[in-house]
């Protein structure tokens, strides 16, 4: 079983989906949505037992758009900061919505940065010289948007939000009242130290203890994990979508 969750799109999930079918792999329909908050940008995934409604999907190909814009803008402000990229260059690495891996990509080809997470550290990151803040909904909007839509709202890789134990308590606190099922606790780049303690913030809310990958394709992941890893409970899709 498999879960695909692309940024502010659903579009891949037919086609995935028939592909699992025909190698007997069960495909969870998902997403990933944009959101924004006073400090940066947060990403909130659903899952769903069937394709989103019509009204989800009219949703996010506006945050898709919203999303098309701002990498305009990143590309504007790099080449401000003479670190000009060809647009069609980074458009052709995304194959889809344009999100800051792909233009970090684009920078280290083009001999801007030793490696993506120097792009990131130099140019991408959230206040970084770049950046420029998504056009996404508010936390709570977005948790109720994927609830009322049939789906499990989960907090993704809480960890790049870089805040402090109390406050991350409160957002989650906040969330769950919202609607929220679950949060990222099983990922690849946590450290037991910090994976406890995820699982300790999902108990004490009553969430379910998600997990994935970060996989965005063969060996070009933000992370080190790859699709299977790490290995999830088998009831963890099942506790977020109850019949």
């Amino acid at each position: 079983m498999l879960a695909v969750t692309d940024h502010d799109t659903m579009a891949a999930v037919p086609a995935a989906a028939a592909a699992g079918a025909a190698r007997g792999v069960r495909v969870v329909p998902g997403v990933e949505v944009s959101v924004r908050t006073p400090s940066g940008s947060m990403h909130l995934l659903g899952y769903f037992r069937a394709h989103a409604p019509p009204p989800l999907l009219e949703r996010l190909e506006a945050l898709r758009r919203g999303r098309e814009e701002r990498a305009l803008r990143i590309l504007a402000r790099l080449a401000d900061l003479g670190a000009q990229l060809d647009p069609a260059d980074v458009a052709a690495r995304a194959a889809g919505p344009i999100g800051r891996p792909h233009i970090a990509e684009a920078l280290v080809a083009a001999g801007h940065a030793r490696d993506r997470q120097d792009a990131f550290d130099r140019f991408l990151a959230d206040r970084g010289p770049a950046w420029v803040p998504h056009a996404g909904i508010g936390p709570e909007e977005a948790v109720r948007l994927v609830a009322a839509s049939g789906g499990a709202p989960v907090l993704a890789h809480p960890a790049s939000l870089a805040m402090p134990p109390a406050a991350l308590d409160a957002l989650v606190a906040r969330l769950a009242a919202a609607g929220l099922r679950g949060i990222e606790v099983h990922r690849p780049d946590h450290a037991p130290e910090r994976r406890d303690a995820y699982a300790a913030l999902a108990r004490r809310h009553r969430l379910v203890a998600a997990g994935g990958s970060d996989f965005h394709r063969p060996g070009e992941g933000l992370w080190p994990g790859d699709t299977g890893e790490p290995p999830l409970p088998e009831d963890a899709i099942d506790r977020l979508l109850p019949d």
